[in-house]
C-alpha cells in the first residue's frame, strides 16, 4: 500500500503535459504624478456597482495588474498624499497606461476605504502592509499582533490558539525559535513589508507538520536598475529591560542581478523576578529570585538572484548569526516542613551560540501560464554550549555544582516543486522532498563539598538524534462556476534514532488536505468556505535535549528525549462577507499531544520537574471573529476575537476536562495633519489551562505617536503595558500546589523609540529574492 502511494504522488509530480488553454489577459497600467514620475505603492482597485471585484498594490514603479472576469468597471487609484484617480467604463485585459494622480489638496493623509488593510481569500487572510496609515513606523511583531486571528505571548507566536506557528519570509522558512526568531521579526521595518499572509490550515505542499499554521510575510518589490536601503535604530526602556537595536538593509538591482545585504545587532539586558509559594502536604516553600541578563546578539544576511535567461534564474543567499548571553540568577528560598531547610543560590549561565545557514534555488518558468518548475537546497548548522555554576548555602553548609554542555544541529533539505497551470480553471501542483535533522549533545555535570570535583554520572549524558524524513505530494485545484476547491495528499515516511537512549522510529503517514469554497454573491465577495487537513507535531530539539536548566533552588527544566509525535485533525468552516469580515469556527482532535508539565523530582519530591510528555488524546473547539473596520477616512480599527472551548487533562491518565477560553485584540489608529498618527491597542485573554498549569487572565494596553518628516525620516514613540500588568500562574499535582508571580522585560511597562531612514539612488527596481525551502521545518 506504501509504494503504491509513493508511485502515485511521483506520477503526480512528473504530471504536466497537458496542452495548457489561455488565460485571461490581466488588467495592466502605471501610476504616476503630474511630473510623470512613478507612484509607489499605490491602491488600484477595479469596482462594480460600487463593490471591489479585484485589488492590488502597484509597485514601487507604480506598475499594477489586476486579474478580473470580462466586462467593464470602474478603476480607482488611491494613495496616502494624492487625490483620488477615478475612471469609468474600464474593459478588463486591457492596458490602461500612465495614470495621473494630483497631489493632494490638505496635508492630511487618507486612508483607503475601498482597498481595505485586511481580506480574506479561500485558504488565508491577506493583511496588505505597503499603503496603510496604522503600519507605519511598526516593526514585523507590531505587525503580526494586528494580524486576524494571530496572539504573541512571551516567546511564542499562535494561530487561532495553536501555538508555535511557522514564519516565512519570501517563501523562506525562518529556522528559528523562541526569542531568535522575534528578535529577526522585529528588525523588519513597515517600509520593507508589502504584504503579511496568515494560514490557519497549510495545504499539503507544506510540511506535515505545521500543525499551527503558517505566517507568510513577503518584502516589497521592485523592478529597474538602482540601489534602495534604510538604516534604523531602536530602544525599548523600562524597570526590567534595557535594550538598543540597530539595523540596515540594501537592495541593488543591475541589469539581470539582484543583490540584497542585511545586518542588525541587539544589545542590552534583562531582568526577571519572580515570587513562587509552593503548599506541601507536609508543609510549605517561599521562595524569590531574580535574574539578570545580558545579551549580545548580532547577524547578517547576504542574497544574490541571477537571471540566466527570461525563463530561467538562479538565487544563492547565506545568512550569519550569533550570540553570547551570560546570565546571573539570585535566589532565596525558606523550606517549612519536617526538616526546615534555608537556602540562598547564586546560579550563573553563559549561553553562546553560532548559527550558518546556505540556500540555493533553480526556477524555471515554464510558460505564460504561471507554470514553474523548482529546485530548491537549504542548509543550517547550529553550534551552542552553555556554562552553569551554581553556588547554594543551604542552613550555612556550601555546595557547588558546575556543567558544561555543548549541543550541534545540522538540517539540510532537498526539494523539487512543479506548479502546472492548465487553464484559469485546473491547476496542478507536485513536489518531492528530503530533510536530515542531526543534534549531537553531551554535558558534563560536577559537584564539590570539600576536595576536587566529582562527576556526577547519572545526570551526565551523550546524545547522538538522527532523524530523516522523505516526502512526496500533489495538489489538485479547480473552479467550477462559484465552487472553488483544492485537494491535495501529502506522504511522509520518518526515520528516527538515537545512539544515547537508544530510541528507534520508523513510520509512514498519509496527509490529506481539502479547501472548498462557494461564493454567495456573482462577484465573489462573499464567501462560505470549509478546510480539512490532518497533520503532524514532532517534537523539536530543545524538547528532547536532556540538559538541566536550573530557575531556582526548588525548580529546574529539562528535556525528555523520548518523546513521540503528535498527530491533529483540523476542520473548521468561514463565512467571509464583503472580503474582509470573517467569522471561523473550527475543531482541533490531537493524540499524543505534547504538552509541558510540572511534577516532582524522584530524588526530593519537595523539588519540581518541568519536562514535556504526552498526553493522550484531546478535542478542543474555536470561534474567531475579525472585524476590520474604516469609520472615516482618517480612523481605522481592527477587533480581533478568539472564543476556544478547550479540552485538556491534568496528567496522562487524568480524565479530559473543557474550559472556556477567550482572547482579544482590539487596535485603532487616528491619522492626523502634518503626517502624525496616534496608535491605541488593547489585548486580553481570560484564564488559560495547560497540563496541570493554569495562566491567570491578562490584559494590556498599548499607546504610540508616530511622525513622518519628509520621505525619509520616521519617528515613533510608544509605551506598551500602560499599566504595568504582571504575569500570574499556578501549577498543581499530586503533593503540591505552587503559585508563581513574575515581573518580566515583556509582561512590565517599557518604553519604545524607533527612527527609520530610508534612501534610494537611481531609478526604483524590483528586488528578486532567494526562495528557500518551502517546506522547512522550525525544529531548531
Amino acid at each position: 500500500m506504501k509504494k503504491s502511494v509513493l508511485l502515485l504522488l511521483l506520477i503526480l509530480l512528473t504530471a504536466g503535459t497537458i496542452q495548457a488553454a489561455r488565460q485571461t489577459a490581466p488588467t495592466t497600467g502605471r501610476v504616476v504624478d503630474a511630473s510623470g514620475k512613478a507612484v509607489d505603492f499605490a491602491t488600484v482597485v477595479l469596482l462594480r456597482d460600487g463593490l471591489q471585484a479585484a485589488g492590488a498594490t502597484a509597485d514601487s514603479e507604480g506598475r499594477f495588474a489586476l486579474n478580473a472576469a470580462a466586462g467593464r468597471y470602474t478603476l480607482q487609484v488611491q494613495h496616502l498624499n494624492y487625490e483620488t484617480c477615478t475612471r469609468d467604463n474600464v474593459e478588463a485585459g486591457t492596458d490602461l497606461g500612465d495614470i495621473v494622480l494630483t497631489a493632494a489638496a490638505k496635508q492630511i493623509e487618507a486612508v483607503v476605504v475601498q482597498a481595505q488593510l485586511i481580506r480574506r481569500e479561500a485558504d488565508r487572510f491577506v493583511v496588505d502592509v505597503a499603503n496603510s496609515a496604522a503600519a507605519i513606523g511598526k516593526d514585523g511583531v507590531e505587525l503580526l499582533e494586528r494580524a486576524p486571528g494571530v496572539w504573541i505571548n512571551d516567546d511564542q507566536i499562535s494561530i487561532n490558539g495553536k501555538s508555535g506557528s511557522k514564519v516565512y519570509v519570501n517563501d523562506r522558512e525562518l529556522k528559528m525559535s523562541g526569542d531568535q526568531l522575534l528578535t529577526y521579526i522585529r528588525n523588519l521595518r513597515t517600509e520593507d513589508i508589502q504584504k503579511i499572509e496568515v494560514i490557519p490550515v497549510s495545504g499539503a505542499d507544506y510540511d506535515a507538520d505545521s500543525a499551527s499554521g503558517i505566517i507568510k510575510i513577503t518584502l516589497r518589490r521592485r523592478r529597474e536598475n538602482g540601489l534602495q536601503g534604510s538604516l534604523s535604530f531602536q530602544t525599548r526602556q523600562g524597570k526590567y529591560i534595557e535594550e538598543y537595536n540597530p539595523a540596515g538593509n540594501i537592495d541593488l538591482h543591475h541589469g539581470r542581478v539582484d543583490l540584497r545585504l542585511q545586518a542588525y545587532g541587539d544589545l542590552g539586558s534583562q531582568t526577571m523576578r519572580s515570587t513562587e509559594e509552593t503548599r506541601y502536604t507536609n508543609g510549605t516553600l517561599a521562595s524569590r529570585s531574580e535574574q539578570i541578563a545580558r545579551e549580545k546578539r548580532f547577524g547578517g544576511s547576504f542574497s544574490t538572484v541571477i537571471e540566466l535567461a527570461p525563463a530561467h534564474s538562479i538565487g544563492f543567499g547565506a545568512d550569519y548569526r550569533q550570540q553570547r548571553d551570560p546570565a546571573g540568577n539570585d535566589s532565596r528560598s525558606q523550606l517549612m516542613t519536617d526538616e526546615p531547610r534555608s537556602t540562598e543560590s547564586r546560579f550563573e549561565r553563559l549561553d553562546r551560540r553560532k548559527d550558518w545557514s546556505a540556500m540555493m534555488n533553480y526556477v524555471w518558468k515554464i510558460d505564460t501560464l504561471g507554470s514553474t518548475f523548482k529546485l530548491l537546497g537549504d542548509y543550517t548548522r547550529r553550534n551552542s554550549d552553555s556554562d552553569n555554576d551554581n553556588r547554594s548555602t543551604v542552613d550555612g553548609l556550601d555546595s557547588l555544582h558546575r556543567n558544561f554542555s555543548r549541543t550541534d544541529y545540522t538540517m539540510a533539505t532537498v526539494n523539487a516543486a512543479l506548479e502546472k497551470n492548465f487553464s484559469p480553471r485546473w491547476s496542478l501542483r507536485a513536489g518531492a522532498k528530503y530533510t536530515y535533522y542531526l543534534m549531537e549533545s553531551d554535558a558534563l555535570y560536577e559537584y564539590r563539598t570539600t576536595g576536587d570535583w566529582i562527576t556526577n554520572e547519572r545526570e551526565c549524558f551523550d546524545i547522538d538524534y538522527t532523524e530523516q524524513i522523505g516526502a512526496a505530494y500533489g495538489i489538485l485545484a479547480g473552479k467550477f462556476g462559484r465552487f472553488n476547491f483544492v485537494a491535495g495528499l501529502r506522504g511522509e515516511y520518518t526515520h528516527a534514532e538515537s545512539d544515547g537512549s537508544r530510541i528507534a522510529r520508523d513510520y509512514f503517514s498519509l496527509f490529506p488536505n481539502a479547501n472548498l469554497s462557494y461564493a454567495l454573491d456573482k462577484k465573489g465577495r462573499h464567501l462560505f468556505i470549509a478546510q480539512y487537513a490532518r497533520k503532524i507535531s514532532r517534537p523539536s530539539f530543545w524538547q528532547l535535549n536532556p540538559q538541566r536548566e536550573q530557575i531556582s533552588d526548588y525548580l529546574y527544566q529539562t528535556g525528555n528525549p523520548a518523546l513521540d509525535p503528535s498527530y491533529t485533525h483540523d476542520l473548521s468552516l468561514t463565512l467571509v462577507l464583503a472580503q474582509k469580515y470573517t467569522l471561523t469556527g473550527g475543531l482541533l482532535i490531537r493524540t499524543d499531544e505534547i504538552q509541558q508539565t510540572c511534577e516532582p523530582s524522584a530524588e526530593d519530591p519537595n523539588v519540581l520537574v518541568l519536562t514535556n510528555v504526552n498526553y493522550k488524546d484531546s478535542k478542543s473547539a474555536y470561534a474567531n471573529l475579525n472585524l476590520p473596520m474604516q469609520p472615516t477616512k482618517w480612523w481605522e480599527i481592527t477587533a480581533n476575537g478568539t472564543y476556544i472551548y478547550m479540552g485538556h487533562r491534568l496528567s496522562t491518565a487524568a480524565p479530559e476536562v473543557f474550559h472556556h477560553a477567550f482572547q482579544s485584540n482590539v487596535s485603532t489608529t487616528f491619522t492626523l495633519p502634518r503626517k502624525f498618527y496616534i496608535d491605541l491597542s488593547w489585548m486580553y485573554h481570560t484564564r488559560f489551562y495547560l497540563a496541570n498549569a493554569m495562566v491567570h487572565p491578562e490584559h494590556r494596553i498599548d499607546i504610540s505617536v508616530k511622525k513622518k518628516f519628509g520621505k525619509h525620516f520616521t519617528a515613533t514613540c510608544s509605551v506598551r503595558n500602560l499599566f504595568d500588568q504582571r504575569n500570574r500562574a499556578i501549577a498543581w499535582g499530586e503533593g503540591f500546589d505552587r503559585e508563581i508571580r513574575l515581573a518580566s522585560p515583556w509582561q512590565s511597562r517599557q518604553f519604545r523609540f524607533r527612527l527609520t531612514y530610508n534612501f534610494k539612488s537611481g531609478k526604483a527596481f524590483r528586488a528578486r529574492t532567494v526562495e528557500g525551502d518551502q517546506e522547512g521545518q522550525s525544529r531548531l
